[in-house]
């Protein structure tokens, strides 16, 4: 599973699981993510996840044409593989992309002697 962050001041003000096949983010309150700031569109972009041929889950997000764009790193993009920590930016909502598996190996690593 996975979730994306929103922080303000080192504070956590909000988060959304992504655990869906397909988790729509916009202004409609038809999205699953909504986002209420005029200059997101309607139905601005999608998190979608596939599997690799390890059964792992894999996340992508994806423009839906927004007029605005979606931003992964401060770059612009149509469709972008997620990475943990990815900084994501809708308008000027700014998110943090934490995919649980890799924080949880990280956790594991720096608190487990090998």
């Amino acid at each position: 599973m996975a979730r994306i962050i929103q922080s303000e001041n080192g504070q956590l003000t909000r988060q959304f699981l992504i655990n869906d096949e397909h988790v729509s983010i916009g202004r409609s309150n038809t999205n699953l993510i909504q986002l209420d700031e005029t200059i997101i569109s309607s139905n601005h972009a999608e998190i979608f996840t596939e599997r690799d041929h390890h059964g792992n889950d894999i996340y992508f997000l994806m423009d839906l044409n927004s007029k605005n764009g979606s931003f992964v790193n401060k770059s612009k993009v149509t469709c972008k593989q997620l990475k943990h920590k990815d900084r994501i930016r809708f308008g000027h909502q700014t998110f943090t992309f934490i995919d649980d598996k890799d924080f949880l190996e990280k956790l594991n690593d720096e608190t487990i002697p090998q």
